[in-house]
């Protein structure tokens, strides 16, 4: 029986429909932010499970730490508008968790070359 490679997401790697609601997002409040993250959904396709690509295509995103700092702080001030119905908000929050992964990933990232 052949042995299936199994396929493990990093903290860097986004799938195409976050990436699209972070620029739906992004896009009123900060579009040079918006067209940063719409740009990394040009990068190649991650190796899916089974290479079929798909509507949760993957994608290595590649930003500078204060651009994720700022997206993180955009979607923390939509969420926390008072006109966001609340099915956005649980959807921003998922958002949140994922892009402060990503920084995480990155700080750890850095801490390695400096050890």
């Amino acid at each position: 029986m052949a042995k299936k490679e199994k396929f493990i997401l990093k903290a860097d790697t986004f799938n195409r429909g976050a990436l699209r609601m972070t620029v739906a997002i992004l896009r009123d409040t900060n579009p040079k932010l918006a067209l940063l993250v719409q740009n990394q959904m040009f990068a190649p396709l991650n190796p899916q499970v089974d290479n079929n690509p798909s509507p949760k295509d993957n994608f290595r995103v590649d930003l500078e730490p204060l651009d994720v700092r700022r997206v993180v702080e955009q979607l923390k001030i939509r969420e926390l508008n008072p006109q966001t119905d609340p099915g956005t908000q649980m959807l921003i929050k998922a958002l949140v968790i994922d892009w402060i992964n990503y920084a995480n990933f990155l700080i750890e990232l850095e801490n390695s070359k400096n050890a």
